[in-house]
């Protein structure tokens, strides 16, 4: 018997990433991430992975980028700080970039400093250890009294704060209302926290039970078991986004968020009213752009 010989391995040809087309391709690629364990600390969950996928595509990244570079901390997408600079420099609109630090004690402060192309004028971000003592960051405390990156990773900070000034500045096009998420985790008062939607079921569940007190028409109480129809999460959203994005005022957003009465919808499921928030607010935000810087 002929032994079998294995397929040559072919070399060449370019490695593309898998882009994802539609919501369902998307949640594909998060389940796959986080079922291998692969995903970054804080986006464990599919849902949460799905959350970055969808904001970094965006902005331009692919789906592992955004995994690396995307958080979402208290339901405003933020990049982190080495991601927003990565950003930058892949689009093309960056010539020079340099980062340094001067001084020591309270005087010491981290610059960062960035040309844009066709702009003569070079934006200058800048930081210091008395920039930080006045915003209550140097020596910062976890809620448990853990140290936080403050003080483990001064300097690192320092730099963070200064980049995020300058990219902010010069390259408000490229991050498309992005947040820094070192500064952001920063500047809010609650601990960062993670908002992402609901998995869409592989397929519409069984209806649900539940017992309700009837009257009778002779006057008697009597207990009675009456199906409840389950929210199909996936059609559910996948319709309310495609008729927020037919609606092109206030008024016909409006009427979309009142046909589709997610306030009822989700009495008692928080995280998908959110979800349907941000879908309405995101619109909102489309019809009449406001600077996020």
């Amino acid at each position: 018997m002929n032994a079998l010989v294995p397929a040559p391995l072919n070399a060449g040809g370019a490695v593309r990433a898998i882009v994802p087309q539609d919501f369902d391709g998307a949640w594909r690629i998060a389940l796959a991430v986080t079922k291998a364990g692969m995903a970054p600390r804080g986006l464990e969950t599919p849902e949460k992975a799905m959350v970055a996928i969808m904001h970094g595509l965006e902005v331009g990244f692919t789906p592992m980028a955004a995994l690396q570079s995307i958080a979402v901390i208290n339901s405003r997408a933020t990049i982190w700080g080495d991601g927003a600079l990565g950003l930058v420099q892949a689009s093309g609109k960056m010539s020079s970039h340099k980062e340094w630090f001067e001084g020591e004690g309270d005087t010491r402060k981290a610059f960062c400093r960035v040309v844009r192309k066709g702009d003569p004028e070079a934006k200058l971000g800048e930081f210091s250890v008395t920039d930080a003592k006045q915003a209550g960051l140097w020596g910062k405390k976890g809620k448990n009294g853990e140290p936080t990156p403050w003080v483990t990773y001064s300097d690192r900070m320092l730099k963070m704060r200064a980049r995020a000034f300058a990219l902010r500045d010069g390259f408000a096009d490229v991050l498309k209302g992005l947040g820094i998420a070192e500064e952001v985790q920063d500047t809010l008062l609650a601990e960062p926290q993670v908002v992402a939607p609901p998995p869409p079921p592989a397929q519409i569940a069984a209806p649900t039970t539940e017992t309700i007190t009837v009257t009778t028409n002779e006057g008697e109480t009597v207990e009675a078991v009456a199906e409840v129809d389950p929210v199909d999460y996936g059609d559910y959203f996948e319709r309310l986004q495609e008729a927020m994005n037919d609606a092109k005022d206030a008024a016909s957003i409006e009427e979309v968020w009142n046909d589709f009465d997610p306030d009822a919808t989700f009495q008692d499921d928080a995280d998908s009213m959110v979800l349907a928030t941000t879908i309405k607010q995101r619109q909102l935000a489309k019809v009449h752009p406001i600077n996020a810087g």
